[in-house]
């Protein structure tokens, strides 16, 4: 992850990236980007233009000279009030970014001083090196970005990687983290299959480890590749250490006895240790003595600081030590884990074994989100830095009955060798004895399904060396000193993997398409995805169409979302049953919204409940893991979870009661659309020609704030409206009173959005039409004809106006029928035929009235206007000249009906 320096940040290790001040820059056009980069790299030196050129392009174009200029002013442009760090200089220009904001090179800055550490025999510190500088990582460097330059540093970088990895597992086999050494090194050699030094650094690890078979087992498929690939046997390296682990020349493995101990790892059981405050731990020549609380080996040297490098491992002879207890409780990562490497490479930094703290991470998200498989991948690959052993518990609380921290203890203390007639009978004893035993040792401690701080703080190690990782659905627990990771749903392209993964590559590879649909209806749920996989490979002849078949019936989804001891339904439903009776009401309500994401005000609306009431509501579920925040007052659910809470309402809420708060919220919803009328101060009198509701709505200051409500809320209008329209026909004329705003309000942003209000319409006319009230028919159409209007569509606009106006004239409803005549003689007059477009405006004028009356037509007409040209907006691209056009053609008409 790259650092802000002096305001500013640049991702070039993934997918490029500029902030300054916390905002994203504009990065424009790819060659813009590669510009930028090629400037960010010249580390604030000059860059002359024609460098620029060529970074660009192998074979410049004619304009090559004016495009760059052009670059590097949208560039100067992008820095805002700080253009002047991009300078024009004597035939180039200078960039003053500084090193430290740029992650590519801070890493080849990180990279050079674990070089240099590692030279000088400081492992340690040398390792940290390298683990910050891959932690900068992201993905493909300087992806997307194109020209010569890029694609060479693309390919140095992806090196550049490699060689740093290598130098971080080498010098973590020196600390004795072979077994994590191992087992990374199976996915490079995988990757790159002719580097002797990977296998060479896995035999080593190997054998460091006691696994001595296996590690000749690495040599015989070196040779076996190097045959194959290249026609001749492994260098002299591999072959010369092949040779001396047969005959046994390497030294013992490390802590292969009982009385051999690590040069700056914790001392021996029942053993304390303490470290000079003269000199600074970990650095060379450090003295770290002994005891063993009875006297025995005091101010002995663990460390000599004779010894080249009180970094490097190194054995002590420490007489009648009692072997420790290592007890190795973590259950097996999952084999098939994919993704998440970004995560991972943080959560490995933030659990490295400290010396002021213990080391706290928190992974906390919804259920099924991965977090268990992701601790366990995490815990198994950094076992080597506590090699004192691993405990592992699943606390259950995410369910009814959490585990009790007490009782977890006695089973701690038993693995770490506490006989069972010795543990104390107390909560509090039991903790001091667990901390006893934990101390001056490395432990790793994963607490799985935590439920809260109460459960978690008496199973936390108490001194520095041990670590502990936590996962849990809840936000809210971080105990003092830990880092909270929030696990995501993984991205589209992740998640694509995982099922590739989970089903095999081959499915994938047949059908991508089918793929990305199978994701998306699993709302890229890493256990949806899982039980998609289970399911696949119990039916192999079935494939990926027939899944994505079955996962299309929403009403279904949950049902076919399950395998064996999986279950998406189930895993919510565990988290559901722990919800106070009022915030489960509150999750089966919200859960009535079709909407991406919903205000509070929305929401106590439907709950017909005071805002802060139901904000606390909200932050309860979203503690519990079962909502997201969206932002600072809107929130929403995960696509699976709001099916499971709508299903739950279903079941447990009467059909009246959901049917009244969807249409509580219709009226206020409109009453809302009337507020942003008023707000125009154009509209006095719209209302009188309009359903209205008993309730209020929102107040909004000014068009502007009106105009920025209707924009931020269409997707929830559109979602309710439909609703209703579908399952409540007797609320169908609060919709159409709110689609009248709408439509009249001209507000769409953008072709999308009218395409969907002209799908609620249709609904509304359907609804109409099998409703008893013809002046609503006569109305849903004129809308539905306006829409088609503003889109071009005089043919579909004319069909509508014709009925519209037939069932106006039916029942006299003098406002539609005006509107609908008045229109139509428009379309028609657009259509070339003017002597029919005078007759139906004639038939307009009929019914207009005076237009300074505000109960007349006219007057009406007038309003829609004014409210039209005050709502809409250039921001919302709205045809405004359509109403233009409709003013300008009535004027005509007009006087060629006085002529006649």
């Amino acid at each position: 992850m790259v650092t802000a320096v002096d305001g500013y940040e640049f991702g070039l290790l993934g997918p490029l990236s500029a902030r300054h001040g916390g905002r994203a820059l504009d990065l424009g056009s790819p060659l813009q980007r590669a510009v930028l980069v090629r400037l960010l790299l010249g580390d604030g030196r000059q860059c002359g233009l024609d460098h620029l050129i060529d970074a660009l392009w192998e074979v410049p174009p004619g304009n090559a000279v004016r495009s760059v200029q052009t670059y590097v002013y949208r560039i100067r442009l992008s820095l805002g009030d700080e253009r002047s760090r991009l300078e024009t200089t004597q035939g180039g220009y200078q960039l003053a970014i500084p090193e430290q904001a740029v992650d590519a090179l801070r890493f080849e800055r990180l990279v050079r001083d674990g070089e240099e550490l590692r030279a000088a025999r400081r492992t340690a510190p040398a390792l940290r090196a390298f683990d910050a500088a891959l932690a900068l990582w992201s993905g493909e460097p300087l992806s997307g970005v194109p020209g010569p330059y890029a694609r060479r540093h693309r390919g140095r970088f992806v090196d550049l990687r490699l060689n740093a990895q290598v130098a971080q597992l080498s010098c973590a086999d020196e600390l004795g983290e072979h077994a994590r050494v191992a087992t990374e090194l199976i996915s490079l050699i995988a990757d790159h299959p002719l580097r002797e030094d990977l296998y060479a650094l896995r035999m080593r690890a190997l054998y460091h480890a006691g696994r001595t078979a296996e590690a000749l087992a690495v040599y015989a498929a070196a040779r076996e590749t190097m045959v194959a690939e290249l026609g001749m046997d492994p260098g002299p390296e591999l072959r010369e250490l092949q040779t001396r682990i047969l005959s046994g020349a390497e030294p013992e493995p490390v802590q292969s006895s009982p009385r051999g101990q690590l040069a700056g790892a914790p001392p021996p059981f029942g053993a304390t240790a303490s470290i000079s405050p003269t000199t600074s731990a970990g650095a060379p020549g450090d003295l770290a003595t002994w005891s063993d609380g009875q006297g025995r080996g005091e101010g002995q040297p663990l460390a000599s600081s004779a010894a080249p490098d009180a970094d490097r491992l190194a054995t002590t002879r420490v007489e009648e030590v009692p072997v420790r207890v290592r007890p190795q409780q973590l259950p097996p990562a999952p084999g098939d884990f994919v993704g998440r490497e970004r995560l991972r490479e943080r959560l490995r930094l933030a659990l490295r074994p400290s010396g002021e703290a213990v080391a706290l991470a928190v992974l906390s998200g919804i259920g099924g989100v991965g977090k268990t498989a992701l601790a366990l991948r995490v815990a198994h690959g950094i076992r080597g830095d506590y090699p004192d052993g691993q405990l592992y518990v699943d606390l259950r609380g995410d369910g009814g009955q959490p585990a009790d921290p007490a009782d977890v203890l006695v089973d701690f203390l038993l693995a770490l060798g506490m006989p069972a007639a010795e543990i104390p009978a107390t909560p509090t004893a039991r903790a001091g004895a667990y901390r006893t035993l934990t101390a001056d040792r490395r432990i790793l401690v994963l607490l799985d399904n935590a439920s809260d701080a109460a459960q978690v703080t008496p199973l936390l190690p108490g001194t520095p060396g041990n670590a502990a990782l936590i996962t849990t659905r809840h936000r809210s627990l971080v105990p003092p000193g830990a880092t909270r990771f929030e696990v995501p749903v993984p991205d589209q392209r992740e998640a694509v993997a995982m099922l590739g993964r989970f089903t095999g590559d081959a499915e994938i590879a047949a059908a991508p398409e089918l793929a990305l649909e199978l994701v998306h209806a699993c709302g890229q749920l890493p256990l949806a995805l899982r039980i998609i996989g289970a399911r696949t490979a119990a039916r192999p002849g079935r494939g990926l169409g027939a899944q994505l078949e079955r996962l299309r019936a929403e009403e279904r989804r949950l049902d076919e979302l399950r395998a064996g001891d999986l279950s998406v339904e189930a895993t919510f439903q565990v988290g559901y049953r722990a919800l106070a009776p009022a915030q489960a009401r509150a999750m089966r309500r919200c859960a009535l919204l079709d909407a991406a994401d919903f205000p509070v005000a929305v929401a106590a609306v439907l709950l017909d409940q005071p805002e802060p009431e139901t904000e606390e509501q909200l932050e309860h579920l979203v503690e519990a893991g079962l909502l997201e925040p969206h932002s600072a007052d809107r929130y929403r659910f995960h696509d699976l979870v709001r099916a499971f809470a709508a299903r739950r309402a279903d079941r447990e809420d009467p059909v009246a009661d959901r049917e009244a708060a969807l249409v509580r919220l219709t009226m206020f919803l409109q009453a809302t659309l009337f507020q942003a009328m008023n707000a125009t101060e154009e509209a006095g009198s719209l209302s009188t020609h309009l359903f209205s509701v008993p309730l209020t709505g929102l107040r909004f200051a000014d068009a502007e704030e009106a105009r920025c409500w209707l924009l931020a809320e269409h997707t929830l209008l559109v979602s309710v409206f439909s609703r209703v329209l579908r399952d409540i026909p007797d609320a169908a004329r609060i919709v159409v009173a709110a689609l009248s705003v709408i439509a009249s309000s001209g507000l769409f942003a953008g072709p999308a959005h009218q395409r969907e209000l002209e799908r609620v319409t249709d609904h509304a006319v359907a609804a109409a039409d099998l409703g008893d009230d013809p002046a609503m028919r006569a109305q849903t159409r004129h809308i539905r004809a306006w829409l088609a209007f503003i889109r071009g569509d005089l043919t579909a606009a004319e069909t509508d106006l014709r009925e519209a106006i037939r069932r106006a004239r039916a029942v006299d409803e003098r406002v539609t029928l005006f509107m609908s005549a008045r229109l139509l003689s428009v379309v028609l007059a657009d259509r070339g035929r003017s002597a029919e477009a005078v007759g139906f405006f004639a038939e307009s004028e009929a019914v207009a009235g005076a237009e300074d009356d505000p109960n007349s037509p006219a007057y009406f007409l007038q309003e829609v206007a004014r409210l039209f040209t005050a709502l809409s907006s250039d921001r919302a691209e709205v045809n405004i000249a359509a109403a233009q056009h409709v003013y300008e053609v009535s004027d005509r008409l007009r006087r060629e009906t006085a002529r006649r």
